[in-house]
């Protein structure tokens, strides 16, 4: 955990020393602290599904879709991160290892250690907001989506992106929701 954060504090580090040299434009910061996001995500979500005991498979079926800054990649240096965990796989076991997977991920991301916090993220964007499942499947996401969603839920998602875990899980998962 010290590690990615420190890699990533030094990236942030060299970014601020290219801002402060007048090297980047605005948009430019922005798409590269995006980019750094979803570096650092992919590399915490894969970290933590290797120690994941009790996996059924070795891939995940598994994906992190971001909303606001960060699905728009308008990342700035202080920024949250609104995530969304998305899996798609039928096996019997599959809520509680991905649920597990997305506790874990999280304490990852915004555990205080020696090299500080990777992130803040806000996991109130999920269907059913704080009061829902912390992980959802496809079919349960696209139902909420197309049955019960706010009108500012489907605006939300005009800024939604994926930005790690499977590829293909996001895709689908962004073209049943726009499909409501």
């Amino acid at each position: 955990m010290d590690c990615l954060r420190e890699a990533h504090h030094g990236q942030v580090f060299r970014l601020l020393a290219q801002d402060l040299s007048g090297l980047l434009t605005v948009e430019q910061l922005a798409d590269h602290l995006s980019d750094l996001a979803d570096a650092t995500l992919q590399v915490t979500l894969e970290l933590c599904w290797k120690q994941l005991k009790g996996r059924h498979r070795d891939e995940p079926r598994f994906a992190i879709v971001a909303y606001g800054k960060l699905g728009g990649k308008e990342l700035g240096y202080a920024s949250d991160l609104d995530l969304i965990f998305l899996y798609d796989d039928t096996d019997d076991r599959a809520q509680e290892v991905y649920s597990r997977l997305a506790q874990r991920f999280s304490r990852w991301v915004t555990g205080r250690t020696a090299a500080g916090v990777l992130f803040d993220i806000d996991l109130r964007l999920r269907p059913q907001g704080e009061s829902g499942l912390l992980v959802s499947s496809m079919d349960a996401f696209r139902r909420y989506q197309r049955e019960s969603a706010w009108t500012w839920e489907h605006q939300a998602l005009t800024r939604a992106r994926y930005c790690a875990g499977n590829p293909g899980r996001a895709r689908r998962s962004r073209k049943s929701a726009t499909r409501s």
